[in-house]
């Protein structure tokens, strides 16, 4: 795990240490920068050292210094590759995964990245045809910006260094400052600021003086099979159980302390019952609860800890840490994120680094085997209109509503609406933000306020309805859009902010490529995710039959009512947000007020314009309270 930067207008590789140095968090064990002065090209690399720590050096290159690459992340499969390699009689110095970029490269030029099995970022300069190549791993678990400002390129694994390096400025892109408050993150290709971009993943791009730059995708999320008559149910399991069992095993492979995390939940549970069967040692186990609200999951985990006999270790999250811990965190973000749980994900990943360098996560596996509950009522919301005449709909909806309370029941009222797909998908991730936008925006934003069809003309864009079902749409549509941006992004930027790798292994190509085999009916029948529920029955009986479907929550509302009212009071009162005009500052203190108050939870957009505006200041060098 590194943090990677460079520059093809770099001679001398004063770029490439500065946006080294900002990003020392992501590597502090060691950092390197090459430069090809003649060329004008430097790579740098900062790196916290996991596999062969004492040779891992970076940028590194061939024998004969023709190739040079920088890594950030972990090339899984590296010991079969280097095997390979060497019987076709390349010399390998090291036993690093990096090294064995420069000899693929060597042997497949830029498709080496069809060899690879990992989660990876990364640059290989080719002195010889003077081309170079960067490339992003098949579901983006490590993030890459890049800037073209037409006479050159220059890149980074974080928001932040790009700009310590590059003439990106920071003017922010008030398009997806929009699309950050709907979906609470900056997806696709966008950044916050207007002079950077993110290469998609699955997407690598080549560049060569004088000639235009060339972005290509090597890889897609497969599309999900329809149902038909298949493999039966044990059999799916049989081979779910071979390909996450070696998943586990790959990730597991390292010359450091590793942990796993474990929350209350089936994919974090599944992950480290595995392990545990995988491992020659008790694994050590990291939980996080809190002293205030009703998501501790705490038990549950301790309960799944003595069943598969882990070193367990629980961090209890209190109250009065988060008016320190939340906006420090949010403040050090290269570009805002509003998912409410990754304080909470920074803070146990801090604490597993105590213990550990690499921890194993279960990210993935609601968006690969059908876990949230919006597919299965957006396919019924979908059956239910082909079913219902058009002109009961509307009222049938309104008779529901009535009478029905928030929550499960009260959605039934909102499947009866008739409206596309897409539009209802929007609606239910954005929560209230969408209707809120037109009162709460400034002046900055009114005008770019993109209506509910456009948003989803754009969703539907990314995935073709045709050939698919309702569920199999928009769990790919989540593979493309809501995994790289919100869930993996937090992953990375949490453990990041603490130097601390952290592994997924539902995110193996294989293992993707075998889950969109199985129709998504099936895999979202009954609770969703029947696969990984059938497996965890297998291995650990007792404690399937206790695993409800739980997200990674934080008791947000709570916070925002009491240790974080005042930071975002002052947010409103005197933050960048709100006088830069991106804000409306009398909507936005009303909307704290009725929260604080009680009469209503707002904290569904009142955390994402706390993060934005703590971003924002520290772009404008305003840390107040840091």
């Amino acid at each position: 795990m590194c943090g990677i930067c460079g520059s093809t207008r770099d001679p001398e590789g004063a770029a490439a240490r500065a946006m080294n140095a900002a990003m020392v968090h992501r590597g502090p064990d060691d950092e390197g920068v090459y430069s090809d002065a003649a060329a004008g090209v430097s790579l740098g690399a900062r790196r916290l050292s996991v596999i062969d720590v004492e040779h891992g050096h970076q940028p590194l290159s061939n024998e004969d210094g023709t190739i040079w690459a920088a890594l950030n992340g972990e090339i899984y499969n590296h010991p079969r590759l280097q095997q390979l390699l060497r019987e076709r009689g390349h010399t390998l110095a090291t036993g690093t995964d990096t090294e064995v970029l420069v000899h693929l490269y060597e042997e497949y030029g830029a498709d080496l990245v069809h060899a690879l099995e990992g989660m990876f970022a990364f640059a290989i300069w080719d002195t010889r045809t003077r081309t170079l190549l960067v490339a992003r791993d098949r579901f983006g678990e490590k993030p890459l910006f890049y800037a073209d400002a037409g006479d050159g390129l220059d890149f980074a694994s974080e928001l932040t260094a790009l700009a310590a390096g590059a003439a990106v400025g920071a003017e922010l892109d008030p398009v997806a400052v929009d699309e950050y408050f709907v979906f609470g993150y900056v997806p696709g290709e966008r950044s916050i600021l207007a002079g950077a971009r993110q290469l998609p993943p699955g997407h690598l791009l080549t560049w060569q003086p004088g000639g235009a730059l060339a972005e290509r995708r090597y890889w897609s999320p497969p599309a999900a099979a329809v149902s038909e008559a298949g493999e039966s149910t044990a059999d799916l399991v049989g081979e779910l159980n071979r390909l996450l069992s070696a998943s586990v095993r790959s990730r597991l492979i390292a010359d450091v302390p590793l942990g796993v995390f474990l929350s209350g939940g089936v994919d974090s549970t599944l992950i480290a019952a595995i392990a545990a069967r995988e491992s020659s040692a008790p694994v050590k186990t990291f939980t996080v609860g809190y002293d205030v609200g009703d998501v501790d999951e705490s038990e549950a985990a301790r309960a799944t800890a003595r069943e598969i006999g882990s070193e367990h270790h629980e961090l209890v999250l209190a109250v009065d840490e988060i008016a320190a811990r939340v906006p420090s965190v949010l403040r050090g973000l290269d570009q805002p994120q509003a998912d409410q749980s990754l304080p909470a994900f920074q803070a146990i990943a801090g604490f597993a680094r105590e213990s550990v360098t690499v921890a194993v996560g279960g990210e993935g596996a609601d968006e690969l085997f059908g876990g949230y509950p919006r597919y299965r009522w957006l396919a019924r919301a979908e059956a239910l209109h082909g079913r219902l005449p058009a002109p009961l709909a509307a009222p049938a909806a309104r008779l529901l509503a009535a009478g029905l309370p928030a929550g499960r029941v009260g959605r039934l009222a909102d499947v009866v609406k008739p409206r596309p797909a897409t539009e209802r998908h929007v609606e239910w991730i954005a929560e209230q933000r969408l209707a809120m936008r037109a009162s709460l925006y400034g002046p900055r934003l009114r005008e770019q306020v993109a209506s509910l069809a456009g948003l989803a003309a754009g969703l539907d864009a990314l995935v073709p309805g045709d050939g698919l079902s309702v569920a199999g749409r928009f769990m790919l549509l989540d593979q493309l859009h809501w995994l790289p941006g919100d869930v993996l992004a937090k992953a990375d930027r949490a453990s990041m902010q603490v130097s601390l790798e952290v592994r997924t292994p539902y995110l193996n190509h294989e293992l993707a490529e075998f889950a969109a085999t199985v129709p998504p009916e099936l895999q979202t029948g009954g609770r969703g995710k029947l696969l990984l529920r059938a497996l965890l029955a297998e291995l650990l009986p007792e404690t399937a039959m206790k695993r409800p479907k739980t997200a990674f929550r934080v008791p947000a509302g709570d916070w925002l009512r009491g240790p974080l009212a005042p930071v975002l009071d002052d947010q409103v009162r005197t933050g960048h947000a709100c006088e830069e005009g991106w804000i409306d500052r009398a909507a936005a203190s009303r909307l704290l007020d009725l929260h604080v108050r009680g009469e209503a939870d707002h904290s569904a957009e009142l955390w994402p314009l706390l993060a934005f505006g703590l971003w924002l200041d520290r772009l404008r060098g305003r840390d107040a309270g840091a």
